[in-house]
């Protein structure tokens, strides 16, 4: 769009490989030696036995295909020799290019693969049969527009053999590239947050700095990728039985709006390619191929790859004015196009297909119109969305637009406020196994366990200075809460406070309320007869009484969130306080959500208008996407269309779920913060600070818990020497078997699972045996 997308990294040494045994066997099968065994059977099968079997017939001429020689005889001259060579070559080259194209952005496919090897194979075939008839004057034993049907049939025989032959050489690669564009991140993003891996790679890019960028940068996203919009769209907003998950320091609510309004602004675009698409398949459907591969002629030939490695590079004047040759000489190539597919004999059904009817001229203009106008069309519809970023989305403006407008639909309206009442809500409903959605996955666990003994006296004696005083699990949740406040607000406005406590200033506490989707259907304290979506918020009375009964599915955790880096970074830890007869339980979660994804940041690059070298970067990034927008507006406007009834038919289906299943999944499934999630940290310290940060909160956790039970005359000996285990060796091991990056702790342990590292030193169990660790912020169960 506004940015020079990621370059093809480059052939694959697998692939390159794979092309050159595809190569080879090709220049096997059509050497002089194999072709003299398919033409001796050739005529023993067809001029001396006078076999009448077409289909056979057919098959053999195709295996006439990739036939090469060296050497002229009596029946070959030298020129038809060169043409005969340059076609089988052409060939090859078609065939490497193509799959290399494809290759770039993962596996090609069968389809693709059958699509490369039949037009590889009738290129060659066209090639030969033009060059041919237009400069060779040679006397052949058939017509010439009879050997052109022929060649065509032949090339599209052999050419699906080709692409089954290549299908099977590509199989083994992987499904998607390394190089990622706008469009094309969706699938290694999910692999990475479901395998809880995050890399520190560096990216060259603006950080988030001020409170509200996050929001900002996912309101961005709405119009920088297409996808990020139709999910948020999809699978939040027009799913009105789900819970909502919580975004920590985002506005859900702008977030839905923006998409929304991305999504009509594109609709609108895909309106006006649609009726370009419709002119062209209605005047010659074929010629919608070669829209395609004019537009790849032309960024192909006007394009010189940067070979800056530091910074981005907008490009110069003279690629403008070689891309405008290129698209000249393509332009040229489509009217000898026309005028070749117009001499061929083909029926009426197949004359349209082609556009060969009245020399094939409709059928150009259309094609060379339809491109011109699709091209024009995305270049205005980047410009807007470049324009609207500029003015809207940069610190300065944001804050001060008004909330974009939404449709006028009932539903829609319920929807919001149910999104909204999440976002401001305690409550999280979550679908499946684990409770965190929202939150990024688990980066460290801790439970303890700490028996509630009276203290001792001061000489050290067993006798009992006094009666411990009884607590509730309310009045110690109270306690953590008020300390840390207090905390808080110390670092902001001591001015001898750390860096770390200075960041705890903007340190978010809160109640929240964990149930699974699955068993909340007859629960009235989350459903409501007014909305179909379980409730986000529930009143103190509730959350205290779910705190007081820390059983069955339903859990409270005193949730501490403290965004960093505008939002960017936002460490989280959980605690959950039980108390079961003499025994007082903590189970610590921690998390850390990282940033969103770099091309999301693009606005903090955006900086006053539009420079003349950044519209020349737009014009040139235009070409590969008015391809692709091109070829799927029809199939976006249509469903579009259909959004209404599509989500009617939706709703009542899961209005007859609700109503037939007694475990109905209420849950929510994935949340908008972590749709956007990147896979790399963008700055080093980003990793420091949240490490920081969760360590002075736990810190400052277990100095308000010693503080209470110390007041509370509870022996506080066996919860220091825990808490002490956690803090400075990073591992606390309490039975059973707990797995850290490649080595395991407990009896009969087996370290057979593979776990995000951390930096840490090394673990020790509670039992007072040591053992050592790569490296882990926590046990993981």
């Amino acid at each position: 769009m506004f940015l020079s997308r990621p370059s093809a990294s480059g052939t694959r040494p697998a692939l390159r490989v794979r092309l050159a045994l595809l190569v080879l066997l090709l220049v096997v099968a059509g050497s002089p030696w194999a072709q003299r065994s398919v033409s001796d059977y050739y005529e023993q099968k067809f001029f001396i036995e006078r076999a009448d079997d077409e289909t056979l017939r057919w098959f053999v001429e195709a295996a006439f295909t990739p036939g090469w020689d060296i050497s002229s005889d009596r029946y070959v001259s030298t020129s038809s020799l060169v043409v005969n060579d340059l076609s089988v070559l052409v060939l090859l080259v078609v065939l490497v290019l193509l799959t290399s194209r494809l290759s770039a952005r993962g596996r090609p496919g069968l389809l693709r693969c059958l699509a490369v090897g039949v037009l590889a194979a009738v290129l060659a075939n066209l090639l030969w049969w033009s060059l041919h008839k237009f400069f060779l004057d040679e006397v052949f034993w058939a017509p010439f527009d009879s050997l052109l049907t022929n060649l065509l049939r032949s090339g599209l025989i052999f050419g699906l053999a080709v692409g089954v032959l290549l299908a099977f050489l590509t199989a083994g690669l992987p499904a998607r590239s390394a190089t990622r564009s706008f469009g094309a991140v969706a699938a290694p993003l999910r692999r990475r947050k479901e395998g809880g891996l995050m890399t520190t790679a560096p990216v060259h890019m603006p950080v988030g700095s001020t409170p509200g960028d996050v929001t900002r940068y996912l309101c961005a996203a709405a119009y920088v990728d297409e996808g990020f919009a139709d999910r948020v769209v999809d699978e939040v907003l027009a799913d009105e039985a789900s819970a909502v998950a919580p975004s920590p320091d985002v506005d859900l609510v702008a977030v839905v709006r923006h998409s929304l309004t991305a999504q009509e602004i594109r609709y609108q675009r895909d309106l006006r390619l649609t009726a370009a698409f419709a002119v062209v398949a209605l005047l010659a459907p074929l010629w919608l191929l070669f829209s395609m591969m004019f537009l790849g002629i032309t960024l192909r030939a006007g394009s010189r790859p940067s070979l800056a490695t530091r910074g981005h590079r907008h490009p110069e004047s003279k690629v403008l004015v070689g891309t405008g040759l290129a698209a000249g000489l393509a332009v040229l190539l489509a009217f000898y196009l026309g005028a070749l597919v117009s001499s061929l004999p083909a029926p009426g059904f197949v004359s349209w297909l082609l556009g060969a009817y009245l020399n094939g001229v409709p059928a150009v203009l259309a094609s060379l119109g339809a491109v011109a106008f699709a091209y024009v069309t995305v270049v205005r519809h980047d410009l807007d969305i470049d324009r609207l970023l500029r003015t809207t989305m940069t610190r300065e403006t944001f804050a001060r637009q008004p909330r974009p407008t939404v449709p006028k639909r009932k539903w829609i309206a319920e929807r919001l406020a149910a999104i909204k009442e999440a976002r401001d809500g305690n409550v999280t409903v979550y679908s499946g196994y684990t409770p965190w959605v929202g939150y990024s996955a688990t980066s460290s666990q801790w439970p303890l366990t700490v028996p509630l003994l009276p203290a001792d006296d001061p000489m050290g004696m067993r006798q009992r200075a006094a009666e411990p005083r009884p607590f509730t699990v309310t009045e110690l949740v109270g306690h953590v809460r008020d300390q840390l406040h207090a905390v808080a607000a110390r670092g902001a406005t001591d001015e001898a406070a750390t860096a770390a406590e200075e960041a705890l200033g903007s340190l978010v506490i809160e109640d929240r309320v964990f149930a699974s989707g699955t068993t909340i259907g007859d629960d009235d304290r989350f459903m409501r007869s007014t909305s179909l979506a379980p409730a986000g918020r529930l009143s103190a009375e509730a959350v205290e009484q779910i705190m007081r009964r820390p059983t069955g599915a339903v859990r409270h955790h005193l949730a501490i969130h403290v965004p960093l880096w505008g939002g960017d970074v936002v460490p989280s830890v959980f605690l959950h306080f039980s108390t079961v007869g003499r025994t007082l339980h903590l189970d610590i979660s921690n998390h850390v959500l990282g940033p969103v994804q770099a091309a999301y940041h693009v606005v903090d690059r955006l900086r006053g208008s539009l420079t003349p070298e950044a519209k020349r970067g737009l014009l040139m990034n235009a070409l590969p996407g008015t391809g692709r927008a091109f070829l799927s507006a029809p199939f976006r406007v249509w469903r579009h269309a259909l959004f209404e009834r599509r989500h009617q038919r939706r709703m009542t289906d899961e209005l007859q779920a609700m109503e037939q299943d007694p475990v109905y999944d209420y849950g929510a499934r994935l949340s908008i913060r972590e749709m956007a999630l990147s896979p790399d940290y963008h700055n080093y310290f980003q990793v420091v600070d949240a490490d920081r940060i969760t360590s002075l909160v736990q810190r400052h956790t277990f100095a308000a818990i010693r503080e209470f039970l110390d007041s509370h005359g509870y022996d506080t000996t066996d919860f220091r020497a825990q808490q002490q285990t956690i803090l400075n060796q990073g591992l606390i091991q309490q039975g059973g078997t707990s797995i850290i990056g490649n080595q395991a702790i407990g009896t009969g342990a087996n370290a057979t699972q593979n776990v995000p590292q951390q930096s840490g030193p090394a673990a020790l169990s509670a039992t007072g045996g040591s053992g050592s660790s790569g490296g882990s912020g926590g046990s993981n169960k």
